[in-house]
Order: structure tokens, then C-alpha cells, then sequence
């Protein structure tokens, strides 16, 4: 019988990630391995950001595996693994840094799911497992049609992945609702887009307390854009493309920005400048710029309300 050490993740401890903003560092990892959360609707850049993740981490050791429900990832990475055996034989062999997986629905990954889990425990090199449309492969409470068994594979790679050196990176539409609690439970990475359902925000409000990041903000997201939750905290990021993306992407126009339309809006809008400028806003000089930049009757209140409230703030 083969006896294992306790795992010990030298990779993680020197890796990065570039996901927007400064590199992140996965030394905070080492001692629980990673396990990336996307979620946000449907073209808001969560197939990208798991594939930034994958593309990054095989340059640093890991063997990235693709699960692709959509069969649209074997025109960027190759051709997808012929069966679990042969996942099997390339997963031990680490020559190639991607390996994609077609799998369409949960009944389809269960056999490549165990694979992975084999072969991870066997060797326990550098994985990352991502699963793109993570709802396909784990439920809350479903457990036809193979979800079950899948849901089981999953939660394993959450609770027993790190010794065995197998990361995970899963997207999702919803932060509840759409994939099992083993996920949330374990996540420590977290990438959250845009959020056009006012329902969810019940679910996400907890995880924002102390951040003074509202429902609105999440709104005004921009294809591209989330809010990071890492272990160096709170931050809002916009990812660059992934590299097989970039020839084939649809660009995005930009979108226009919003002016501050609330009280904790303009607070942290001018929590970034300097008391001197916040002085130099006198009624008047806001009544102008007011004017020339469109805002409502109740934008100017509230920002003038904000700017006296800071001023007096600091000169405390």
C-alpha cells in the first residue's frame, strides 16, 4: 500500500496570477490549495477568466484540464482527449500543459472526473481542473441524471484537492442556487461580474459587508470587469483577454460611465482626493460642474451632502 506525506505545494508558493491590477501572489495558497469561483451572467468574461487562470498556471508547472460543455474549446487548445484512458495516459505523461475534456453534461464527466481524481492521488503533481458552466456538473439538491456522481467528484476535488495537488477553477451564472455548498464553503478566490438580477443581491450582500460595495456598483460592471475576493482581500479588477482568446474574441465597446448616484457613491468617489481639491468645491464651483456634467436635482444634493460630511471628516 502506498503511503503519502502530507502534500507540500512549492508551486503555489512561487506562483502568481496576473488577473488584473497587481499579480497576485498563491504563496497565501499553499497550505489550502486554490479553488477559483467566477460567477456572473452569461458574456461577462468567465470563460476567459478561467481560461487566464489555466494559461498562467501551465506556464508555471501545472497541467490545466478544460472541461468543455459547449465543444468550443478544441478550436483554441486541440483536439480534446479521445477517452478517460487517455486523459488517463496524457495526465501522467505532463507533456502537454492543456488538455481539453468534451463533456456535455454531468453523465458524460463523471468518467473523466474520476480519472482526474486517479490520477492526482497517484502522483499528486501540479492540476488545475476547470470546469466552465459549473451548474452542468454540481447541483444543490438535484442528483438525476448523473449530477449526483459528478457533484461528488467536484466536492471531492474542494475538500480532499490540496493534499493531492489538484486546483480547481469552476464558473457559475448564480452565487447561490446553482451549485453545491461544498463549493462556497471552500472557495478562496472569488470573481464576481455583473449582476443584473436585484434578487441576488440577498445572497451576495453578506460576502460585501464592511466593503461599501453595493448592488449598483455590481450592476455597472463592465463585460470583463469583477470584483476579486483573494486572500490579500478586496479589489476590483478588469482581466486581460486569455491568449487563445485574443484572434478570435469579439471586442466590446466600452460602456459609459455612470455618475455617482448615491450617498455611499460619492462618499468613496471623493474618499480618493485630496482635502485641498475637496476644499476648493465651493457651492458655486459644484453648482457649475454640476451643470456642464448633467446631474439631477438629487445627484447634486447628495454629492454636496457628501463633500461637507468628508471635509469635516478630516478636518477632525
Amino acid at each position: 500500500m502506498n503511503k503519502h506525506q502530507v502534500i507540500n505545494r512549492p508551486e503555489l508558493a512561487e506562483a502568481t496570477l496576473n488577473l488584473g491590477g497587481e499579480p497576485l501572489s498563491l504563496a497565501p495558497y499553499a497550505t489550502t490549495g486554490l479553488l477559483g469561483l467566477a460567477v456572473g451572467p452569461r458574456g461577462m468574461g468567465k470563460t476567459n477568466a478561467g481560461l487566464l487562470v489555466a494559461e498562467q498556471l501551465s506556464e508555471q508547472g501545472w497541467v490545466s484540464v478544460l472541461i468543455d460543455p459547449e465543444s468550443e474549446l478544441e478550436s483554441l487548445y486541440g483536439d480534446a482527449v479521445k477517452s478517460p484512458a487517455d486523459l488517463t495516459k496524457r495526465l501522467r505523461a505532463r507533456r502537454e500543459k492543456i488538455l481539453v475534456v468534451r463533456a456535455l453534461d454531468a453523465s458524460e464527466f463523471v468518467p473523466y472526473g474520476n480519472a482526474i481524481l486517479e490520477v492526482a492521488d497517484a502522483m499528486r503533481k501540479p492540476i488545475l481542473c476547470v470546469a466552465d458552466e459549473g451548474q452542468l456538473f454540481s447541483h444543490p439538491r438535484r442528483r438525476s441524471e448523473g449530477i449526483g456522481e459528478a457533484a461528488d467528484i467536484i466536492n471531492t476535488i474542494c475538500e480532499r484537492g490540496r493534499k493531492r495537488a489538484l486546483d480547481l477553477f469552476i464558473t457559475a451564472l448564480r452565487y447561490t442556487g446553482t451549485l453545491h455548498r461544498s463549493i462556497f464553503a471552500n472557495k478562496n478566490l472569488t470573481l464576481v461580474g455583473c449582476q443584473e438580477d436585484p434578487t441576488v443581491w440577498a445572497s451576495l450582500a453578506p460576502q460585501f459587508r464592511g466593503t461599501q460595495i453595493e448592488f449598483s456598483d455590481l450592476q455597472a460592471l463592465a463585460p470583463g470587469e469583477f470584483v476579486m475576493f483573494s486572500r490579500r482581500g478586496v479589489e476590483k479588477v478588469r482581466m486581460p483577454m486569455a491568449a487563445a482568446l485574443q484572434p478570435v474574441a469579439t471586442k466590446a465597446a466600452p460602456p459609459k460611465r455612470v455618475l455617482p448616484a448615491t450617498y455611499s457613491q460619492w462618499a468613496r468617489a471623493m474618499g480618493e482626493l485630496p482635502l485641498a481639491t475637496l476644499e476648493r468645491l465651493t457651492d458655486d464651483v459644484v453648482g457649475v460642474l454640476g451643470a456642464l456634467s448633467g446631474l439631477t436635482a438629487q445627484q447634486l444634493v447628495a454629492g454636496s451632502s457628501a463633500l461637507r460630511d468628508e471635509i469635516e471628516a478630516r478636518a477632525r
